[in-house]
């Protein structure tokens, strides 16, 4: 099997599994054996091991000594420790992608803006979800800093559109709110004021009092 082959396999593996807890289809507690993952998917073991160990690397499974892995949950302690680092460095990224962000880029920011906007009178709550995260990612693309983009990645990875399947009103006021935090950072873009702009997104965007939103 070539490295791009395996690559392949693992990311197909782990993409179905994250998928299948984020459903709730694996529930936190539930043992997440290695060969019975490789008979469900018909795919060799170490694609499976690496997907398994990549998983626990991201916060969705943890390991047990001798026995494999089990699901777990994404509590308001690692929802808090994931903050911590998020807000600095989101803050960070939206700083150093100022200078190149053209009109098309805030744009196409504004439009997604709009998009989530109806996906919250939908409720359609993956979908909000997906489209946060695309906006997020469209000035963390134009950074210009590596390192930067692939660490936001995975501290953004271990969020899960699970935190925002709730069917209460609260849970569609809070990406209410979160969205209108969107349209001020878009302002921020905007007016050319980085300082703001970090401050904000460190300071408000992805604030401490928004832990408990974020668990799953």
């Amino acid at each position: 099997m070539t490295g791009q082959a395996s690559t392949s396999l693992k990311q197909r593996v782990y993409d179905e599994l994250r998928a299948r807890i984020e459903r709730g289809e694996l529930k936190e507690g539930e043992r997440v054996a290695e060969l019975a993952v490789c008979d469900s998917l018909g795919v060799s073991r170490t694609p499976v091991r690496e997907a398994l160990i990549q998983l626990e690397a991201d916060g969705y499974l943890e390991g047990m000594p001798r026995r494999g892995f089990r699901v777990r949950s994404f509590d308001e302690q690692s929802a808090r420790e994931v903050f911590e680092m998020l807000g600095p460095l989101d803050g960070r990224a939206a700083l150093l992608a100022l200078p190149n962000m053209t009109g098309d880029d805030l744009a196409d920011m504004g439009f997604l803006c709009d998009s989530m906007e109806l996906a919250i009178a939908g409720g359609l709550t993956a979908r909000y979800y997906d489209l946060q995260h695309e906006f997020h990612q469209h000035y963390i693309d134009r950074c210009g800093n590596r390192r930067l983009v692939k660490a936001l990645g995975e501290l953004m990875s271990q969020l899960s559109s699970r935190s925002y399947q709730r069917d209460d009103p609260q849970a569609l006021q809070n990406m209410r709110a979160a969205n209108e935090e969107h349209r001020h950072i878009l302002r921020l873009f905007e007016a050319g004021d980085g300082k703001a702009l970090q401050d904000y997104i460190r300071d408000v965007h992805w604030s401490l009092d928004n832990v408990e939103f974020a668990t799953w």
